[in-house]
């Protein structure tokens, strides 16, 4: 595994995860598995028809993004994910069952209903709603940490993933550029999986890397391995030490690939714009055997300690998908509340 990276300017990232327990490693693990099992658990469905609403969009092959840049967050930071990051509702508090529910469209669901997928927050939990078209999500994210400084608040952070084929985008940089001048405490998590849907990397950014992007704001950019899962934790608590200090934004790009289509629906193998050999090479450099074995070659996990995968995980995924297949769906009426928000003086739809 990887332990450092490097800087814009060329310095060198501290090795943040040696000061990791055993137990912190155990759980990154298994927080890699919780991440592919709930990724496999609802292709399945799907496929077996359990699951007759909306997509399925995976993140196989990206875990080690979701799971090295939540890692290191304070409770109170913001998170806010896209449709590829759902294992990250989980990690931020909120309860399995009830992103299971959101996913079936069932009234327990944070949006009772009304949305899909990952169209869904908790401002309790500092979980912000992503936008479909994921630039805008960093103008959003700008907003929050806006509103964040007027109460008096500097410190509280807010990752915004995205993908790269989103840094093409106009508010993607109208968002990044406003989060430079005023020195925002914003980290930018660019998901670069070769693919904007079937778009290839090429046609969607001139420079080398996406990193460089962040040159044209003065910020410091990062082009990682997204796929080693200690690489992209260190470079995550860097920027974080970066963001708190009132340095401003900072621009992650974790080179990744997903192992799937685009979505369920998206046989990428089939539509062939992908060659099989890349597909092939992108399965050697799978983050969870290559966590595995660096934690069996630390000597200090057995091969017991690393269940491939863990029973556990399965069954826990397991009794969430059915607390959502038989939990209530919402009654018709309620699609007509909850739409404005009376404090504010506006009235509701009639009934």
């Amino acid at each position: 595994m990887s332990t450092t990276t490097l800087l814009r300017d060329g310095q060198q990232v501290s090795a943040y995860h040696e000061q990791l327990t055993k137990q912190d490693l155990l759980e990154i693990y298994r927080r890699l598995w919780f991440a592919r099992l709930f990724d496999e658990a609802l292709y399945d469905a799907k496929k077996k028809g359990r699951l007759r609403r909306g997509n399925v969009y995976g993140s196989r092959g990206q875990e080690a993004i979701m799971v090295g840049t939540t890692y290191p967050l304070h409770e109170d930071d913001f998170v806010s994910p896209i449709h590829r990051d759902m294992p990250v509702f989980v990690f931020r508090g909120m309860r399995l069952e009830e992103v299971m529910c959101q996913i079936w469209g069932k009234a327990e669901a944070p949006t009772r209903g009304k949305d899909s997928w990952s169209h869904m927050g908790d401002i309790s939990k500092g979980i912000i709603h992503s936008t479909s078209m994921l630039g805008s999500t960093i103008a959003v994210a700008c907003g929050v940490l806006w509103a964040q400084r007027l109460d008096g608040r500097r410190d509280r952070v807010l990752v915004a993933y995205t993908g790269e084929g989103a840094t093409a985008t106009g508010p993607f940089h109208e968002g990044l550029n406003f989060a430079a001048v005023h020195k925002l405490p914003l980290i930018v998590v660019v998901e670069n999986n070769q693919y904007a849907y079937s778009t290839p990397v090429e046609l969607e950014v001139p420079t080398k890397t996406v990193a460089e992007r962040a040159l044209g704001y003065g910020i410091p950019g990062y082009s990682i391995d997204g796929n080693d899962v200690l690489e992209v934790y260190d470079t995550m608590c860097a920027a974080l030490e970066h963001a708190r200090a009132g340095n401003g934004p900072v621009l992650i790009e974790c080179v990744t690939y997903r192992l799937q289509g685009h979505a369920d629906h998206d046989e990428t193998r089939a539509r062939q714009y992908r060659p099989v050999e890349e597909i092939e090479l992108w399965e050697q450099r799978d983050p969870i055997p290559r966590f595995r074995n660096y934690l069996l070659n630390t000597g200090q996990f057995t091969e017991a300690e690393l269940p491939e995968p863990p029973r556990d995980l399965v069954e826990q995924i397991q009794r969430a998908i059915e607390y959502a297949i038989n939990s209530p769906d919402p009654e018709p009426h309620t699609a007509l509340e909850d739409i404005y928000d009376e404090s504010a003086g506006v009235s509701r739809c009639v009934k």
